[in-house]
């Protein structure tokens, strides 16, 4: 008698309820447009206009950050999404630290190194979690 043998299916995450994904989508334009705002503002600043800062740089970075956060609010994969928040918070933080030490070009600055290392924090994460696992 020979037996036959089914290949393993995947296992899919589950479905997420739709006001979840409702809430995700919100949750991302919000910090999304906030981001935008505060980005295009440093940039203005940094090149040097002295009008339109509030009148120009707040709703063009605003709608181009709403629209990123929806498109990062489309994300389902959980490790993304810790990725996403970790580029964030990283962002934010480097941001605050690089204005005090340097101005406008020190926030700038701080935010790509802060994101920067948001990224490595998620990678040594996700490392030593896989580390772990082969442990158990």
């Amino acid at each position: 008698m020979t037996r036959e043998v089914q290949p393993q299916q995947k296992q899919s995450p589950p479905d997420v309820p739709l006001l979840d994904r409702l809430l995700m989508t919100v949750f991302w334009m919000l910090l999304g447009g906030a981001a935008g705002i505060k980005i295009m503002q440093s940039l203005w600043r940094f090149v040097g206009f002295d009008v339109g800062e509030v009148t120009i740089a707040v709703p063009v970075g605003g709608v181009i950050g709403a629209v990123v956060g929806v498109l990062l609010g489309l994300i389902t994969n959980p490790r993304l999404l810790v990725l996403m928040m970790a580029v964030f918070a990283g962002s934010a933080a480097g941001g605050v630290a690089g204005r005090l030490a340097w101005d406008d070009i020190g926030e700038i600055g701080g935010q790509a190194a802060g994101g920067l290392v948001g990224g490595i924090a998620w990678a040594t994460w996700l490392f030593v979690d896989r580390r772990r696992s082969d442990v158990v």
